[in-house]
């Protein structure tokens, strides 16, 4: 072949290589913008329910955790297929609840927080939802401390839970458990791979730092006697705990969705980190649209109780 034919071929094989490559890049423009098109095809019923949590949401802490967009494409499903949505709010049985109970007269009267709850939160959620013709199940449950000097009596929690009970009857979408009775049929026990190998699973940084928190808590008890060491191996068996408990709530054997599920939390999301150590996506679930704390008699008092949750 003469250089002049082989010239001719070089371009037009160059020419060829610079529409296929022109070809190329149109078709992943389009398959971008398909993407991009998919992701935002929200039904109506979703951007309306959304919007309105997002708001709620803002009004709980000026810092508090933005709602992810797993919530939206969760919800949004939900609608497509007809199944309800389901909300998961667990109820901390704090320490805390001893003391109050003296103080309120051997008896639980609800504070103005948890009447808040009961009677105008949760039901303006269920309209919102029921507005644009989605059903809600919503699960609250009694969760006691992983610690036994954290735990309280039997028959505390069976006082305050009667209490909350009465206020969220008629809540016909709201379903309460016992967390250890009804769901577990047991005390909560610790994921053993996290507790043998911990800093494999657990952030050093992450867990020093909660460590140092703790230590400045026990300061304010001058009777508390136990020491450093025995607060750290305390310390990894609570986060080894809320480890198992994160799996948990996304596992087959849960009696929920199988992770389908939102997180409403009366705890500020942080405290939830350690949930996520075999539950990655844990945080994604969360629904921060609760006033916390609703149990603590002062409303204003963001003092951890060291002796309690």
């Amino acid at each position: 072949m003469s250089y002049k034919n082989k010239k001719n071929k070089k371009n037009i094989i160059n020419q060829l290589k610079r529409r296929i490559g022109l070809i190329k890049i149109v078709l992943l423009k389009l398959k971008t913008k398909f993407i991009k098109k998919e992701v935002k095809m929200q039904l109506p019923q979703t951007r309306s329910i959304m919007q309105s949590l997002r708001e709620r949401s803002k009004t709980i802490r000026s810092n508090n955790l933005k709602i992810n967009d797993w919530v939206d494409e969760y919800i949004n499903k939900c609608i497509l297929n007809g199944k309800p949505v389901e909300i998961l709010t667990q109820y901390c049985l704090s320490k805390d609840l001893e003391k109050r109970f003296e103080i309120q007269g051997n008896q639980f009267l609800p504070l103005p927080a948890e009447l808040e709850m009961f009677n105008k939160t949760i039901p303006s959620v269920l309209k919102l939802f029921a507005r644009s013709n989605v059903s809600v199940d919503w699960y609250i449950t009694f969760n006691d401390s992983y610690l036994d000097r954290g735990r309280v009596s039997d028959s505390i929690v069976e006082e305050y839970s009667k209490m909350i009970e009465n206020l969220g009857e008629g809540l016909n979408s709201v379903t309460f458990y016992n967390w250890e009775k009804d769901i577990l049929g047991g005390r909560p026990e610790p994921n053993t791979e996290v507790l043998e190998s911990f800093f494999k699973y657990v952030s050093r940084q992450a867990f020093e730092l909660d460590m140092k928190n703790l230590l400045e808590r026990v300061k304010q008890y001058s009777d508390f006697t136990k020491t450093e060491e025995e607060l750290r191996r305390e310390l990894m068996f609570k986060i080894a705990c809320e480890a198992e408990e994160g799996r948990f709530i996304f596992c087959p054997e849960a009696p929920f969705s199988y992770g389908d599920i939102l997180i409403t939390p009366l705890e500020s999301p942080e405290r939830l980190v350690f949930f996520e150590t075999l539950a990655p996506d844990f945080q994604k679930r969360i629904v921060p649209i609760l006033k916390l704390y609703p149990w603590r008699m002062d409303a204003d008092n963001l003092k951890y109780n060291f002796n309690g949750q």
